[in-house]
């Protein structure tokens, strides 16, 4: 049986579901919060039990290069040094002149009991510059887990171990959650806050609420998916080959896990600018892979609900909206605050004002960042410039 209110317009049932929904959305992110929170405490950073070494699948690890920075040499040393019984790494180099190749010759040399082979020229099938350079090493790969790991990307000597601990029969894939490692330098702190707070907490809890969110930094996955679903050359067409390669393990029957650790980026530099590129091609990636989020995202985001729950809450209530905007920035401010201490482990590299400028930063420019993904047509990644379709299509430009 449904109410009526006489006097009540049509406007007025409108207000009052915009007012429901904004305040389901802001309860939803605080259960968020404490879904990231309790996860990364209850469930990560935890050895794994009972690994019986000589039961381990071996691993072929691919490792596409592409220049260099001021890390690559000993984020590339960290895969010569895995303790892990059997793999191969398979360093792919898409241009003969690349100065990677003057970094990588030197460490093949330096540990020939390491199964490495260096593959340069890429492949010219599809579009996306990653996975063509790849190619070559994902065909000549001998085992059916593959690692596909970019170069900014440090490992420990147990982070293969730990991440095919998790490869159960019935997961077809295990990803890190992306964190850093300690710089100095505000736009450092910036990336810490980002990926220690806003990120790590939707990232966490996509993977528990089954939603595919699938990071290409560091992976692990059946290639006996990848090759029912084509190979590797069928993800090539797309921006976000690790999104689509997510899909084909769901629709293969098989399950994503989270790695217990985190994939820790450890790029040679970092500047605001840096920051504020890598947050609008991400935008435009996720609006062409997943159209809804150019209407979901920006409310989503602790201002702009902040904004509209102050609203809801005046409007339904008559709650000084004033005084709600400001509890609600400072319960979100806390929260990303606690979300970052557990998953850093240990104190933090900058102090709780460095903390505050870098999280008011992140959280004041988001919206400006997002506006302009929405508005680009146009990405520049790697060596190339590409046109983006929905679908998360490619074209070359």
């Amino acid at each position: 049986m449904m109410v009526y209110f006489p006097d009540a317009t049509y406007g007025d049932y409108l207000a009052v579901g915009f007012a429901m929904v904004f305040l389901v959305l802001a309860a939803a992110q605080v259960v968020f919060h404490f879904i990231g929170i309790f996860y990364v405490k209850l469930c990560m950073y935890h050895k794994p039990s009972n690994v019986l070494r000589e039961e381990m699948p071996g691993v072929s690890i691919l490792k596409p290069l592409c220049g260099v920075d001021a890390n690559l040499p000993c984020n590339l040393e960290s895969y010569f040094l895995l303790s892990y019984p059997r793999f191969e790494l398979l360093i792919c180099i898409q241009d003969e002149d690349d100065e990677a190749i003057k970094v990588v010759t030197p460490l093949v040399e330096k540990y020939p009991h390491v199964d490495a082979t260096v593959f340069i020229g890429g492949s010219e099938f599809g579009i996306n510059p990653k996975v063509k350079n790849m190619l070559p090493g994902y065909k000549a790969s001998k085992y059916d887990i593959i690692m596909i790991s970019d170069s900014r990307i440090s490992v420990s000597p147990d982070t293969l171990t730990n991440m095919v601990s998790r490869m159960a029969p019935n997961v077809g894939m295990v990803h890190g959650l992306p964190f850093v490692h300690d710089k100095a330098g505000f736009s450092s702190t910036l990336d810490k806050v980002y990926f220690g707070g806003a990120h790590a907490r939707m990232y966490i809890s996509a993977c528990v609420f089954g939603v595919n969110c699938v990071s290409g930094m560091l992976n692990i996955v059946r290639k006996s998916i990848l090759e029912d679903a084509g190979g590797l050359k069928e993800f090539a067409k797309y921006i976000s080959e690790d999104y689509y390669m997510g899909i084909a393990v769901f629709k293969s029957g098989f399950k994503q896990r989270l790695s217990l650790f985190p994939a820790m980026q450890n790029s040679g530099c970092s500047t605001l600018n840096s920051f504020r590129k890598r947050m609008v091609r991400w935008t435009m990636v996720r609006i062409s892979t997943v159209p809804s989020t150019i209407i979901m995202e920006p409310i989503t985001e602790c201002l702009m609900l902040g904004v509209a729950a102050s609203w809801a809450l005046y409007y339904l209530v008559s709650w000084d909206p004033c005084i709600v905007f400001i509890c609600h920035t400072l319960v979100w401010f806390i929260l990303d605050y606690f979300q970052l201490k557990v998953l850093q482990r240990g104190p933090l590299n900058f102090t709780k004002v460095d903390y505050a400028l870098a999280w008011f930063y992140r959280e004041i420019m988001t919206i400006f960042f997002f506006l302009e993904g929405a508005v680009s047509q146009t990405v520049r990644w790697r060596t190339g410039t590409y046109r983006l379709r929905w679908g998360g299509y490619l074209e070359a430009c």
